[in-house]
Formats: C-alpha cells, sequence, structure tokens
C-alpha cells in the first residue's frame, strides 16, 4: 500500500491486512521454549513424560511471569532473568528425582541460552520482514505536533512494525506528514476502508475511538506527550523511537484466562446443581405451598451484548399480571410475599436455579446482575456507562452485589461497580467474589433484588 508524505513522496512498503504483525508472537516465542526445553532435557538424559512435563511446567511459568505479553520491538532479552529462573524451576521440579543437582542447573543454564538465542533469531528476522514491508497498517488519532512527529518517527522506522497510513483529526491541519483520512466520527469507516489494525491515541478524548477500534479487532496504543503527568502513573515498558506507548489492555474475552472461566462456570454450576438438588427439592415444596402451583418464575431480562435471556427463579411471588411482572421494580416490601418467601429472598436460595442458566451459557456465576429490558431501555438513557456493562455475560452474582448494592440501591452506583469489575476482569477477581457471596448467603441480609 502506498502512502503519500506531504501529498508528493510515496511510501513504497506494503502493510499487511492480517489480524496480527509478523512478530510471530506470542506462538514463537512458545515454540521455542518448548523446543529449547525438549532439547535440554534429551541432552540430560530424560524419559519422554519428565521431558514433557519440564515442557509444560516452563510455558506455564512463562505465561504467569507474561513473557509472552506482545510488545512493539520485542529483545531478545526482555523478560530474561525469569526466562531463566522458569527454567531453573521446571527442570527442578521435573528432573530432581532423576538426576543429580549438577545436571539440574546446567539444564536450566542450557534451556536459558537456547531460549534467548533463538528469541533473538526470531526478532531478527520479524525485524527484516517489518523493513521489507510487512507491517501492519496504523492509524494516528490527533494529527497535532504530537501525533505528527509519532507518524513521521514510524515512518523513518519500519522496525517497528507500524505503518501509519494517515490521521484522524476533527479540524483542518496545515501541511501534515500524512492525509487526515477523517474526524473521530468516521473511525469505524476509515479502519474497515484502509484495512487498520493498529490504532495509535496520540490526543485526548479519545475513549470511544480507543473501543471501537479494540472491537474491530485492532491493536490500541495510548502515546502520551513525554512529560505530561500520565507518564508518571503508568508503566511505560514500550516507546517508539523514544515515545512512550501504552497498550490497551486486551478485553476480557480475548484473554488466554478467558475460557478457564467459562470451564469454571460448567464445572461448578453442575456441582452445585447436583449438591444442592435435595435443598433445592425443599425450598420448592415450600414456596409452592405458599404461592400456589408453579414452582418456577421465568422472566425475560437482557443479556450479554444486549441479547434475551430467560432467567429461571424459583416463584415465591406470583404476579397479578405479566405487565406487573416486567415493570415492578422491586418486591421487597410487597404484603403479598409470605414468610416462606422473604427467608429464600433472604438467604438468595431463590436464585439456585439459575445454575441451569449457568449450564446452558447464557449467564455466568459471576457478572453484572441481568435487568429487565424495560428497565435497561430507561436506565441506558438515564445513567452513563449503564449499558457498557453488558459488554460481559450476566451472572449470578457480582462486584456490585457484594458490595451491598442490590434491591432498590443507586442504579448508578451499580453500573459504576459493574464497569470497574468488567475493565479489570480476572480469575481471582471471580474467585473472590464467589467467596465472598458464599459468606454473604450464610450471615443475615441476602438477596433483596
Amino acid at each position: 500500500m502506498a502512502v503519500r508524505i506531504g501529498g508528493d513522496r510515496q511510501v513504497g512498503r506494503r502493510s499487511t491486512r492480517r489480524g496480527h504483525r509478523v512478530a510471530a508472537q506470542p506462538l514463537g516465542p512458545v515454540c521455542i521454549d518448548l523446543t529449547s526445553m525438549a532439547f535440554t532435557a534429551t541432552t540430560a538424559g530424560q524419559e519422554i513424560p519428565r521431558i514433557a512435563l519440564a515442557a509444560i511446567l516452563v510455558v506455564g511459568l512463562n505465561c504467569a511471569g507474561r513473557v509472552y505479553a506482545p510488545r512493539i520491538l520485542p529483545s531478545s532479552l526482555d523478560r530474561g532473568l525469569w526466562i531463566a529462573g522458569a527454567g531453573l524451576v521446571a527442570a527442578l521440579a521435573a528432573f530432581w528425582h532423576a538426576t543429580s543437582l549438577t545436571v539440574v542447573a546446567l539444564s536450566a543454564a542450557l534451556f536459558a541460552v537456547c531460549a534467548v538465542s533463538l528469541r533473538g533469531v526470531l526478532y531478527f528476522v520479524a525485524r527484516r520482514a517489518h523493513m521489507n514491508g510487512r507491517a501492519a497498517a496504523a492509524l494516528v488519532v490527533g494529527a497535532g505536533p504530537h501525533g505528527q512527529n509519532l507518524a513521521t518517527a514510524l515512518l523513518a522506522h519500519p522496525e517497528y512494525g507500524l505503518l501509519p497510513l494517515g490521521f484522524l483529526h476533527e479540524n483542518t491541519v496545515e501541511k501534515p506528514p500524512l492525509s487526515v483520512l477523517g474526524g473521530p466520527a468516521d473511525a469505524t469507516s476509515v479502519i474497515r476502508a484502509h484495512g487498520v489494525r493498529a490504532v495509535i491515541i496520540a490526543g485526548q478524548d479519545h475513549h470511544g475511538i480507543a473501543r471501537t477500534a479494540a472491537e474491530l479487532g485492532c491493536d490500541v496504543f495510548l502515546a502520551p506527550e513525554p512529560g505530561t503527568p500520565v507518564t508518571d502513573f503508568v508503566s511505560l515498558r514500550e516507546h517508539v523511537y523514544g515515545f512512550p506507548v501504552v497498550r490497551m489492555r486486551a478485553p476480557a474475552w480475548r484473554r488466554p484466562s478467558w475460557p478457564v472461566k467459562r470451564a469454571l462456570d460448567v464445572l461448578l454450576a453442575a456441582t452445585g446443581l447436583v449438591v444442592s438438588a435435595p435443598l433445592l427439592a425443599v425450598c420448592a415444596l415450600l414456596a409452592a405451598w405458599e404461592t400456589g402451583p408453579g414452582l418456577l418464575f421465568r422472566q425475560r431480562r437482557v443479556g450479554r451484548l444486549g441479547r434475551p435471556i430467560e432467567v429461571i427463579k424459583l416463584r415465591t411471588l406470583k404476579p397479578a399480571t405479566t405487565h406487573e411482572s416486567e415493570t415492578l421494580w422491586s418486591i421487597a416490601h410487597d404484603s403479598r410475599l409470605g414468610p416462606i418467601g422473604r427467608v429464600l429472598r433472604r438467604t438468595s436460595f431463590d436464585e439456585l436455579p439459575q445454575l441451569w442458566n449457568v449450564l446452558k451459557g447464557d449467564m455466568s456465576l459471576v457478572g453484572p446482575r441481568p435487568e429487565r429490558p424495560y428497565f435497561v431501555e430507561e436506565f441506558s438513557s438515564a445513567v452513563p456507562g449503564y449499558d457498557l456493562r453488558h459488554r460481559l455475560p450476566v451472572g449470578i452474582t457480582g462486584w456490585a452485589q457484594i458490595h451491598g448494592l442490590r434491591g432498590d440501591t443507586s442504579i448508578e452506583d451499580r453500573a459504576r461497580f459493574d464497569n470497574h469489575y468488567i475493565d479489570g476482569w480476572t480469575l481471582r477477581t471471580d474467585l473472590k467474589i464467589m467467596l465472598l457471596t458464599v459468606w454473604s448467603m450464610i450471615r443475615p441480609g441476602g438477596s433483596q433484588s
């Protein structure tokens, strides 16, 4: 793809329209570590099971240390000490009972040398590919002096693997080094039309563009001006010819740990349904005795990305009409709610059938609580950020609930807590929320929603 500079010259480098730049990361380093450990273990005379164990351990340890996190311009010495330590721990764990400590130490040293050396070869090949035109099409947001300097640096140094095609800028720019392809409102159309694979935010107040670009599969970078306050608050691990850049975190559903969340959902939901079956049966019979025929209460709620789902609960109160079910905000103080219903809601036992929703994939164990379409429409127009809480699957319990935001509490507060959970999602947070939820169920003051 040819890129005009100042309306006269052209950069004849090609940009790759594939989803990832030619840096062979993280697959390349993973293969290097597996190969290096296999070679090391074979040289040490280990058997196949121990070779496999050492290889799996070293990759797992390096994943934990974020060794395979993508970088704009990786170096073979990046995380070198961690790589060496991971090799030593893996060799100790796999070879300890089969050889001497001296052999273990030599094996770890050999692994470190092989892993670092092969990385050097891989990254050299990647840089050569970038310099020969195998670069990712990039879009610079903000054509001010900082954005122009950044674009000029990228054009002059193709080894970074980012080929700027042009700018997004609101106002007219005098003699920019690249064309202004549109304004911030044109981000989606420009990204699609030009096959953009990376977006660099060189201005302020462009959070919407960053999220849009990430949803379209682009790598997104924030490039603060050197010396600005933001550089004092974030770790500046990457740069483009001295200009600091911060890579946008991958959304939760694109992280390697995301499938583990679903696996935990299936495992724990299935176990929970089996273990709680006797309790569920007793609660259902008591609820039926109090409210009459109909053990389960089914209600339409809004799930991930606004998709409708049908949530199942134990019936604790029979609504007078369907309209009442869809639009009545809270029944916590409803005179029709009997003592059994109050106990079930206080202990959250009425939520147990939702484990079936989790097993089906409509919900997760942990996530923002689903709401009815009537209220989602109302809150989305009135509460800032409310619609953003549908980025992840809805859950039986969530970050807002363990902080006491349930029942008739502030919707604005709930949305803020839910979005904080989504923005910083980790498996560790999910486990913490599950434990705190169990604690809340065995003490007074359960769900009143």
